[in-house]
């Protein structure tokens, strides 16, 4: 795999390793938003797959979302989109040699796969992935999230940083206009103008008969299944599982049409692979030795001031591009401050490389050693000191790498909810992703009936969150006695503690971010006391509390704050920390590490 860069976007092109290419590809046209979010690892994984029967595949990024430049609140998106597809087309076809692709369509993909393959002869079938049944439905869809997500949060906050010029869905905003093109669209009819070519469409729920795909002469060639295990896909990007059986299904079918012709010779790109800002210059990355570590580096494009470059870090299974789009809006930021930054994937996540058997997931002890790995890598480029972000599970990582390498300088760790990992932690886990999955299998809601009155399934709502909130305090209080058995505690030894205070006391300035009400601040308290008086006491420790935002920092506002942080905190030289007052907390939340 390689990074390139091509219509304001970057993509990632997955060759092969076959010494002679087919001269057919495979173009992936992804989702947006959360489900960008939750489904970006299985299309890389699906890319992986093409590229071993000798397909090479690109994945890329739609304008202003993702590492693409713009903004996605921007509007008239839907034209940008579906004129995005057909660039990476024509990359793919240059890159490569390939006379024609198959184009993938996942989600809103889908939706504009047959738009973007309308007037093109270079388009030799389509895999649509889990379409909405119609535009409307999608922005129905996107509504209902909004509802669920941003509202509530929204009115908390007293409405600071609603967007008033379109909708926002898990953090993501689209604009009016975007949502409007958004509803005209229906891909049924837009198959229906192409010629003939095959076609197989894997469905949410029931698949569709072939003649329900008006597709004229083309419906012969149309196959339709469901897309089993699309529920525990889209739950959430850390909870969620990949289906392998789907993967395989969209390889074979891939495989099967794959053509006879022989790639031609590729025509390869003569600049080089960067994305151009208004404030910064961006080159997509990849670390080695294997398991890669596949990244993005954004620098400023015009000063750069003394303070040490930001390596972000994945926040639990979120890919590098942050939720609601924040790490890639932050480094843009931090880039106009001139400060440099790179943003990756730890193995195992997002567009990184699988990891081996046997690691734990996000909080394995040897994870270290891969972000020491992106240390190095910023030493080659130039840069002989770093600061490390981590949200969650990143937190817990940029803590453990920065105990480790002493060419980290500042350390911001966002809603932290382990220092020290045990076996509580595992089980904490395993309940919360059983819980994330299991619901989004029953689709459970709490439906009110006409009359006004619970129906059966509000009441197991209502008994579910009950348990939850039963099995919420029994886990707290193991982690807290597994912490207090731990052989240094039983010494009188506050192990996490010491940490934090040979960390500081070796000049690493510590930025804590908490939301009120998250879980992390009981695992703060857990080791530095009820009142957290003893981490406030730690000269180098500055604490922040966020009003009003949740554990992945959805509110715009909160992501904003968050930002301008870490640009105090980046290049504030006086080595001396600030402690502000986390107000009283809130109850909690049953939260993803």
């Amino acid at each position: 795999m390689r990074g390139i860069v091509f219509a304001d976007t970057i993509g990632w092109l997955h060759e092969g390793k076959g010494s002679e290419r087919r001269g057919r590809g495979v173009v992936i046209a992804g989702a947006h938003g959360h489900e960008d979010l939750c489904s970006r690892r299985f299309l890389r994984l699906l890319a992986d797959k093409s590229a071993e029967n000798d397909l090479p595949a690109l994945q890329f990024d739609y304008p202003g979302c993702g590492n693409a430049a713009g903004d996605h609140s921007t509007p008239g998106q839907v034209q940008r989109w579906t004129d995005s597809i057909g660039a990476a087309i024509d990359r793919l076809k240059r890159d490569c040699g390939v006379a024609d692709v198959i184009l993938v369509g996942f989600r809103l993909g889908a939706l504009l796969a047959p738009l973007a393959a309308a007037g093109r002869d270079d388009v030799a079938g389509l895999l649509l992935l889990a379409p909405p049944s119609s535009g409307k439905a999608y922005v129905r869809e996107i509504t209902a999230m909004s509802r669920m997500i941003d509202a509530p949060l929204a009115s908390r906050s007293a409405g600071e940083g609603v967007f008033t010029e379109g909708r926002e869905a898990a953090g993501f905003r689209m604009s009016h206009e975007t949502l409007a093109d958004l509803s005209a669209l229906d891909w049924r009819h837009a198959v229906a103008s192409l010629s003939p070519r095959p076609m197989l469409v894997l469905a949410n729920g029931k698949p569709l008969a072939a003649d329900e795909i008006h597709g004229g002469g083309a419906a012969a060639d149309i196959t339709t299944a469901e897309f089993d295990g699309y529920p525990l896909l889209m739950c959430d990007p850390t909870a969620n599982r990949i289906p392998a059986a789907v993967l395989d299904r969209c390889a074979a079918w891939m495989a099967g049409h794959a053509g006879e012709a022989v790639a031609a010779k590729a025509v390869p790109q003569a600049a080089s692979e960067t994305l151009d800002g208004p404030h910064y210059t961006e080159n997509p990355v990849l670390i080695g030795p294997e398991p890669m570590i596949c990244g993005v580096l954004c620098r400023p494009r015009r000063r750069q001031t003394g303070a040490e470059p930001v390596i972000f870090l994945n926040a639990g299974g979120v890919p590098h591009v942050g939720w609601a789009r924040g790490t890639v809006e932050a480094a843009r930021d931090l880039a106009a401050e001139g400060v440099a930054s790179l943003r990756v994937d730890l193995p195992g996540l997002g567009l990184s490389d699988q990891t081996k058997e046997g690691r734990l997931f996000l909080y394995d002890g040897r994870t270290r050693h891969d972000v020491i790995r992106a240390i190095d890598w910023m030493e080659r480029a130039g840069y002989p000191a770093v600061g490390l972000v981590g949200t969650c599970a990143g937190a817990y990582q940029a803590f453990h790498a920065a105990r480790a390498d002493r060419r980290v300088r500042t350390l911001t760790m966002i809603n932290p909810l382990c220092f020290a990992w045990n076996s509580s932690y595992a089980l904490e886990m395993a309940v919360w992703k059983t819980y994330e999955t299991s619901k989004a299998v029953r689709g459970q809601n709490a439906a009110m009936q006409e009359s006004g009155k619970p129906d059966a399934s509000t009441w197991r709502g209502i008994a579910s969150r009950r348990a939850r909130l039963i099995v919420r305090r029994g886990l707290e209080a193991i982690k807290s006695t597994l912490s207090m058995l731990h052989p240094a505690a039983l010494l009188g030894q506050h192990r996490v503690e010491r940490w934090m205070r040979d960390l500081c006391g070796r000049g690493v300035r510590v930025l804590m971010v908490t939301s009120e009400g998250d879980l992390s601040l009981k695992e703060i308290a857990r080791h530095f006391g009820s009142e957290e008086e003893r981490l406030d006491s730690i000269r180098g420790v500055t604490r922040v509390s966020l009003p009003n935002a949740d554990h992945t920092l959805t509110p715009y506002h909160a992501r904003r704050a968050v930002i301008a942080r870490l640009i105090d905190h980046g290049v504030r030289r006086d080595g001396y920390a600030r402690s502000e007052p986390v107000h009283a907390m809130a109850s909690p939340s049953f939260q993803a590490p």
